[in-house]
């Protein structure tokens, strides 16, 4: 069995220095690498972490802050998803990871996530724009990761997604399509996504000449109120919806059908995020596809990348997003 370093290193012929790379996640090539973790597996090593943080300063554990109920962040595929990504990459990381969710109020999370000292640095969920929990955690020393933006802020590290520049894309699929009574069931207005994707419909309304406030209606990202707000959409007289999110898509979409409309013939019907949900409507969902997973994974890359190199300065990361069109707008399209 290897005990030490030193065995490792003479087992799997490197140098010591690079076995420690190689388990603490540095820049080494990938055939070095196969090699170290072979003889890391076939030893059924394993390091003495209490030892590696007396000497690094670190203690091998990030924090996840996700200020949302436990059966919200577990029944909410867009939670799931995320996490799913940090995950993925802490435990290909040898990471620990410790998950904050909203069990108390903010200013308590925040209290004694500062007060452990038990976590090299964190990830946070900045959902809200005006927010004392991811306000308190920038201006701390510890080490963050937004998932969501604060562009204002020179000094913050996120991954985000252009939404207003998606929702743009969205809007005018539906007025590229001759729809010219364009309704949004926003997200939950004061959040990032929220307030952002507004700001995309408005344009894309303006830019055609269309009148953008005639016909949003406010939402909170949830089911219900994509029923509720469908319906006095419906009353409007709209020819299509543009959802803030597919589960509010969903709703709209149950609230049209029971108002005996057809999709996309009377009402064409777009959503946000492209779940599991959005392709298993009837009919299937137009969407904005944003790699959910891809934004966890992102973000926990980012952080790993923060603590290695922190003179490197704040790591930002605009992801990619991709209109995917399906029969909700498109009547008889397969896909």
């Amino acid at each position: 069995m290897a005990r030490t370093l030193d065995d490792l290193a003479e087992l799997s012929g490197v140098s010591r220095a690079t076995v420690s790379r190689v388990i603490n996640g540095g820049s080494v090539s990938e055939e070095t690498r196969r090699r170290v973790l072979e003889v890391i597996e076939g030893t059924n090593y394993r390091p003495n972490l209490a030892a590696r943080s007396l000497a690094s300063g670190r203690t091998g554990v990030v924090g996840v802050v996700m200020h949302v109920a436990p059966p919200v962040l577990f029944e909410d595929s867009y939670f799931v998803a995320l996490l799913h990504g940090v995950s993925d990459v802490l435990a290909d990381r040898a990471s620990g990871m410790m998950l904050w969710l909203g069990n108390r109020s903010k200013e308590e999370t925040l209290d004694r996530i500062l007060g452990t000292g038990l976590m090299d640095g964190v990830i946070v969920s900045a959902d809200n724009l005006d927010d004392p929990l991811v306000d308190g955690l920038l201006a701390s020393d510890l080490p963050t990761v937004l998932i969501g933006h604060r562009r204002s802020d020179l000094t913050a590290s996120y991954v985000d997604i252009d939404n207003i520049g998606a929702a743009d894309t969205v809007t005018t699929h539906l007025i590229d399509l001759g729809r010219t009574r364009v309704g949004h069931i926003t997200g939950r207005l004061g959040s990032v996504a929220g307030e952002d994707r507004l700001t995309g419909y408005r344009r894309a309304m303006q830019r055609a000449g269309l009148e953008p406030e005639l016909f949003v209606v406010e939402g909170d990202f949830t089911r219900p109120t994509g029923v509720a707000a469908a319906a006095k959409l419906l009353e409007l007289g709209v020819d299509a919806i543009f959802c803030a999110n597919d589960a509010t898509a969903s709703g709209a979409l149950e609230r049209i059908n029971a108002a005996g409309l057809d999709v996309p013939k009377d009402v064409a019907l777009a959503g946000f995020d492209d779940l599991p949900v959005a392709s298993e409507l009837s009919p299937p969902l137009t969407t904005m596809r944003q790699g959910v997973h891809a934004q966890g994974i992102e973000s926990a890359s980012a952080l790993l990348s923060l603590l290695e190199s922190p003179e490197g300065g704040p790591r930002r990361v605009l992801l990619p997003t991709e209109l995917v069109i399906r029969q909700s707008t498109v009547g008889g399209l397969s896909g």
